[in-house]
């Protein structure tokens, strides 16, 4: 059976951006001491954990099996991990081994067997798709463009956003604006699918949902995002844990990482917690 282990944010002193991270099981109990300056949540088998500002990886029983040298998380998806080193990004196996040297400006994990890539940096980057040989399966031709979900990934032209299938065509012509991004608008990229359904925006303050032809199918939704309070409702729309929380994510596993206003800590599907701490902000979860 394969264990399920979750990050835990463990404050030093007083400061609420000072923490360790160690791991607990289902059950709350701590298995892997809150030694690290930073961690992710496991990923097949490994989580990548952060050691003098370097991050490596270690497995269920607390080892390291890739040695602390690359400058962000490395996660693995479908056997295969993208990391940074020197500003640099490539592509490792389970080993540590590079599959591909680190060549690009930045690569993204790999969902359908392809791995979102860019070359340049802001308004001269460019984004185009990996295969797991590291060819350039989809060149860099796309101004943006997120992850492979559910065989199609959202690419735009200028500020225009459309889907492509995995040869590089767009199954959905770029049509939905998406201009608006950072501090002082919302971020009007086109979303990932889900269930068929992806957010687009509609250019009038809210989103709308396509389906995978491109049609609109369902009614317009304020922007996407949680604001306290947060709780949960069952799928007919029952409330099944109360509003209380400052935050949440989303259930993974039976668990929930939650805030309040002075603790942090992790809640099972009845609401009661299994593990809480003193607040702090945390660090890269996903």
């Amino acid at each position: 059976m394969t264990t399920v282990l979750f990050p835990i944010f463990v404050r030093q002193g007083k400061s609420r951006t000072r923490f360790k991270v160690g791991y607990i099981n289902q059950t709350g109990n701590v298995v892997i001491d809150p030694v690290f300056d930073d961690g992710t949540r496991f990923y097949e088998g490994l989580a990548s954990v952060k050691v003098r500002g370097r991050w490596g990886a270690i497995n269920t029983d607390g080892e390291f099996v890739i040695q602390p040298a690359a400058w962000g998380p490395c996660r693995f998806h479908e056997g295969l991990a993208s990391i940074s080193v020197k500003g640099k990004w490539g592509i490792i196996d389970r080993s540590g081994e590079f599959l591909v040297s680190q060549r690009y400006d930045y690569i993204g994990p790999f969902r359908d067997g392809l791995a979102l890539f860019r070359l340049g940096e802001g308004n001269h980057g460019r984004y185009g798709f990996l295969d797991k040989n590291g060819s350039e399966a989809i060149p860099p031709l796309f101004h943006d463009a997120k992850e492979f979900s559910e065989g199609l990934a959202a690419a735009s032209v200028g500020n225009l956003w459309g889907y492509i299938t995995p040869s590089g065509v767009f199954q959905i012509t770029p049509q939905f604006d998406g201009s608006g991004k950072g501090k002082r608008w919302p971020d009007t990229r086109a979303g990932r699918f889900v269930n068929r359904l992806a957010p687009v925006w509609s250019g009038q303050d809210y989103y709308r949902f396509i389906d995978t032809t491109g049609r609109y199918a369902e009614e317009k939704e304020s922007r996407l995002g949680f604001s306290p309070p947060s709780g949960f409702i069952d799928v007919q729309g029952w409330m099944v844990i109360e509003p209380t929380f400052f935050s949440a994510e989303s259930f993974r596993d039976g668990l929930c990482l939650v805030t309040t206003q002075d603790s942090i800590g992790y809640i099972d599907t009845s609401g009661g917690f299994v593990w809480q701490g003193a607040y702090v902000e945390y660090g890269v979860l996903s």
